[in-house]
């Protein structure tokens, strides 16, 4: 793991735009360091980690954060009702590999597709799928919260 990174891989990592950083560079909100041969912004990890430690989930170690605890295998899930894949990006920042997600609504199935291009979409009616080839590969089953209109 590289110590420092660009300002293009901070923007990335933290979701905002590169002139964002800027700003908050200027504003003494977000200080980059200077990269000494080329004069670019760049950023101490270490120091991106305690500001943002949800982002860097993934990252983290015994030694950046003393509540880690090491998965003692991988986890899968099957994800229902998923949406545009809000809980399931949150379950994978967990650490859970997502096995498939099922949604019926063609648009949100299309940001699941171009977000995260290797998940398994289930597209259609929930009780159009057989998911018992799941049964026994997968360890959480989760479900979005209903459209409460559609639901009735």
């Amino acid at each position: 793991m590289e110590r420092y990174v660009t300002l293009a891989e901070a923007a990335e990592i933290l979701g905002k735009s590169k002139e964002t950083l800027r700003r908050w560079d200027n504003e003494g909100l977000l200080v980059a360091e200077r990269d000494p041969i080329s004069n670019y912004r760049i950023y101490d990890r270490q120091k991106l980690v305690p500001l943002f430690p949800h982002l860097f989930a993934s990252e983290q170690t015994e030694e950046l954060d003393p509540n880690y605890v090491e998965p003692n295998r991988e986890y899968t899930v099957v994800e229902l009702f998923a949406g545009a894949g809000g809980l399931a990006i949150g379950l994978e920042q967990a650490g859970l590999s997502c096995l498939a997600l099922n949604e019926m609504d063609r648009y949100a199935c299309e940001t699941l597709r171009t977000n995260r291009p290797e998940w398994h979409i289930l597209e259609g009616d929930v009780k159009s799928f057989d998911f018992t080839e799941y049964r026994g590969l997968v360890d959480v089953v989760s479900g979005g919260f209903p459209c409460q209109a559609f639901s009735y």
